[in-house]
């Protein structure tokens, strides 16, 4: 028997697809809406198609729900692409434009397969948008913050994506490889920078942030700099770096690249497996980490919380790899700004890295010389 409401990412269209096969309410119609977006968020970037039933309507608490929490979780899943399936002549597209006005970048479509023609007219449409600005079309730079406006204060923030976003425009094309570092920490760069020349990269970059997560030193961050560290994200580094205590705040960031992981284990120096270690996490635990910094901050609702952050999914999936020796860390130009917590740097592929051979060799080059003296 065909469930009211299946949801799975296709891996070949890079979307995640929710089929609502049949007339749904309460918690059978939100729950699997709900984990759909830990899903989305799980794949960053993948497209989202939603397949209504002909018997499908919204009862006015759902209706509510529906405003109230779910469009405001798919924002947070941060959809690049949203498509909606019911026919050209149904009567409901009307009124779901009205529910779904606050989303920018949805589209309607016949079927899945029309759904899939939008998609590729779409990426169409954005490969001739015009140059791209760090990485992004005009287009797509309009739905990135239409996504996540809440990350961003408007006045100091603009000043700092300004800034980015003229370097990006008139560096990103020499910047060969770009490995940005964020937490509580200071970097200086002159050694990774002669590790990845040698790997024949000429033109590195390596842009960094101070970022301060809960902790129990005590450490606040100052105003908006939690917030202008979002910013260096629009420049689409290949590799991130963070500290022990960060990295889990930021989990839609880091890539979910097993294959890749393991590979780039594998080439590594025996002097080097004896040090580095996989790093794993999972949905639940990301939404323990969001928990954790609403409550801290004191920008959470626990209402909303516990409508939006209810990931069912506990498998852990690899992220990138840890490094906890402290000259290591130390050799790699990084001064941590903790004194009793963990000051372990977490490597990783970018989750929207757009080369990820390139982000191997660089990531694999850069944990060797953390104890390879002849690596640079």
């Amino acid at each position: 028997m065909e469930e009211s409401i299946s949801f799975e990412y296709r891996e070949g269209a890079d979307v995640v697809v929710v089929k609502i096969a049949s007339a749904v309410s309460g918690n059978e119609f939100r729950n699997p809406l709900k984990d759909s977006c830990n899903l989305l968020r799980e794949k960053s970037g993948a497209a989202y198609i939603i397949e209504i039933a002909p018997d499908m309507t919204l009862n006015e608490s759902d209706k509510e729900w529906v405003i109230q929490h779910y469009i405001p979780l798919v924002k947070r899943s941060c959809a690049g692409r949203i498509i909606l399936v019911l026919p050209e002549d149904d009567e409901r597209r009307a009124a779901i434009d009205k529910e779904f006005s606050s989303l920018i970048g949805y589209f309607f479509a016949e079927d899945y397969d029309a759904a899939i023609k939008v998609l590729c007219d779409v990426d169409l449409k954005e490969k001739d948008n015009g140059p791209k600005i760090a990485g992004k079309t005009k287009n797509q730079w309009r739905d990135h913050f239409s996504y996540v406006w809440f990350k961003y204060s408007i006045f100091p923030i603009a000043i700092a994506i300004i800034v980015v976003l003229f370097l990006g425009f008139f560096n990103k094309s020499k910047n060969d490889v770009i490995i940005y570092s964020f937490g509580f920490f200071e970097h200086n760069e002159a050694y990774m920078e002669e590790v990845m020349k040698n790997e024949g990269f000429k033109v590195p970059y390596f842009p960094s942030a101070v970022v301060v997560m809960p902790n129990q030193e005590g450490k606040k961050p100052t105003e908006y700099e939690n917030e202008s560290a979002s910013a260096y994200f629009m420049t689409v580094p290949d590799i991130i770096v963070s500290d022990g205590v960060t990295y889990g705040y930021y989990y839609q960031s880091f890539g979910v690249y097993p294959e890749s992981y393991e590979k780039i284990y594998a080439n590594l120096s025996e002097e080097a497996k004896k040090h580095v270690e996989r790093v794993y996490m999972s949905a639940v635990e990301a939404d323990e980490y969001i928990r954790k910094y609403n409550a801290w901050s004191g920008r959470g609702d626990p209402e909303i919380d516990e409508q939006e952050l209810n990931a069912t999914s506990d498998a852990k999936a690899i992220i990138g790899f840890r490094i906890t020796d402290p000259e290591a860390c130390k050799r790699l130009g990084y001064s941590s700004g903790w004194t009793k917590s963990d000051s372990s740097l977490i490597f990783s592929m970018y989750a929207k890295c757009a080369d990820r051979e390139k982000a191997e060799k660089a990531l694999t080059a850069i944990l060797n010389s953390a104890f390879d003296s002849k690596t640079a």
